[in-house]
């Protein structure tokens, strides 16, 4: 959804072409240019140590009831790490130490109208049992063969953890 006003002096916004760029709104009063960027999603790939992962029944559209790996977006003053750590620990209780990147997925909700970008960290699992988030509704350990892929709410978890599995 675009904005139709501008956020910093509340003129409207017209939509035009920038610098020979795309076209984007700008504003008519100061000349603030919109740039309609996606939101950034962080999350982990959180591994026990007998091998099996945490995966969480999301309780939020989109995919509420369905599995997906502990994630969600990243705010203003967080880092990605401090997005994944704290993600993790919302959505499942445990507290985890990130080993590395593991990728980095573009998505879309819609086709080329709501994007994002996902980043997946993978993490061992250090302390805490597994339980409900703030918007999960279950968390659970999975083994590689026991990883329901046939009811991850996303596309992009789906690939993670497929590259995650033939590791």
């Amino acid at each position: 959804m675009e904005p139709k006003f501008c956020a910093r002096c509340g003129h409207e916004l017209e939509v035009r072409e920038v610098r020979g760029d795309r076209a984007r709104p700008v504003c008519a009063g100061c000349g603030y240019i919109v740039y309609l960027n996606p939101p950034i999603a962080v999350g982990v790939i959180a591994e026990r140590a007998d091998g099996k992962i945490v995966l969480v029944v999301r309780g939020e559209n989109p995919g509420r009831g369905l599995w997906g790996l502990p994630a969600g977006f990243m705010e203003i003053d967080e880092t990605v790490e401090e997005t994944a750590l704290r993600e993790c620990l919302e959505e499942t209780g445990l507290t985890v130490e990130l080993d590395n990147l593991w990728g980095v997925w573009s998505y879309y909700h819609e086709p080329k109208r709501t994007s994002g970008v996902l980043v997946l960290y993978a993490a061992r699992v250090i302390a805490g049992e597994p339980r409900a988030g703030s918007d999960s509704l279950e968390a659970k350990f999975f083994a590689p063969d026991e990883i329901p892929f046939d009811q991850l709410a996303f596309n992009t978890h789906r690939d993670a953890l497929s590259k995650w599995k033939a590791k």
